[in-house]
């Protein structure tokens, strides 16, 4: 009877022993990506461009579909009186006459002083011989002071001069704003208003939208938030169920932008946002894909070594 028994409880100690060596290696091998499903894509470069001024749409640059570069303009507003005033100001802006007939002014008051000192140093006398002077004290303290008036009418005609420059940096920063400009290289999705409309300040006048990178949102279980971090490296896959699309089996790398800061009480999942290049339009807004988040593996590696390198405490050991 008990050489029946030695081999079932050698079998059961070396399937024990084996389940421990599973157990210990499975926990000394952190798993390497963490998968999070039914995520939804969503455009980071979508902007609708509104007119900053009413007026009477003078040209619609572009139409639907077509390939509109950064800084191009999309639409322009009747401009034509802002224009004239532009050149207006710019004319006044490049007037140096005021200052020029103001130098004139000093210099000729400065001559003029200088004669009546000449003339009254021919005759020197004291001041209360005034009388033996050529010209009189009082005209000599005139000129003296037609000579600072000449002085701070350099200064008045120079101050013009800058404030009629920067009326004509305003005038054209105005001119701008008829002007309908693109924020980025897009794809024009929409126009809104037609050559001859009448806009007002705000309405919308086009859509532009660029495609490059896209944003994947989903949403991460509560074991595996400690994972997702701002920075981490994700991988992303287009996923529609009951559909064959194409791209299905290409592999686009992004990084997380956003881990929000409260979690679903009820289905204890976080919503997160990862920044994803999107080759040829394949993650297009509006369907689904799977994520997949890399793990960094030193550090849980690390803190799991270090948790099976403490020593066991009985109660008695920490009693003492």
């Amino acid at each position: 009877m008990k050489r029946a028994v030695t081999p079932c409880l050698s079998l059961l100690m070396l399937l024990a022993t084996t389940s421990a060596a599973d157990d210990k290696q499975s926990q000394s091998v952190p798993p390497k990506f963490v998968r999070v499903e039914k995520c939804k894509i969503a455009l980071l470069d979508h902007v609708t461009l509104a007119s900053d001024r009413s007026g009477i749409l003078k040209h619609v640059e572009y139409k639907e579909g077509d390939t509109v570069g950064r800084g191009n303009r999309v639409v322009l507003i009747a401009d034509e009186v802002a224009i004239a005033n532009l050149d207006a100001a710019q004319k006044k802006a490049s007037n140096e006459v005021e200052i020029k007939f103001a130098m004139a002014s000093k210099e000729s008051a400065e001559k003029e002083l200088e004669i009546m000192n000449k003339a009254n140093e021919s005759f020197p006398g004291k001041e209360s011989e005034g009388s033996r002077q050529t010209v009189a004290q009082m005209e000599v303290i005139k000129a003296k002071l037609a000579v600072d008036k000449a002085k701070l009418s350099i200064e008045q005609a120079r101050h013009e001069s800058a404030l009629n420059k920067l009326n004509a940096l305003v005038t054209a920063a105005e001119l701008k704003t008829y002007s309908v400009l693109a924020e980025f290289d897009g794809v024009v999705t929409k126009i809104y208003k037609k050559k001859g409309e009448a806009v007002r300040q705000g309405d919308p006048v086009a859509d532009v939208v660029n495609t490059d990178r896209v944003r994947v949102e989903g949403r991460v279980k509560l074991n595996d938030l400690r994972f997702a971090k701002q920075g981490s490296k994700v991988f992303v896959r287009l996923k529609m169920a009951d559909y064959d699309l194409p791209g299905e089996n290409e592999v686009f790398e992004g990084k997380i932008t956003f881990v929000d800061l409260v979690s679903d009480p009820v289905k204890h999942e976080t919503r997160i946002y990862a920044e994803v290049k999107n080759r040829d339009n394949i993650l297009r807004a509006g369907l689904s894909a799977d994520m997949e988040i890399e793990i960094d593996e030193q550090p849980v590696a690390a803190a799991i070594q270090q948790d099976n390198s403490l020593p066991n405490v009985s109660k008695t050991g920490a009693g003492q």
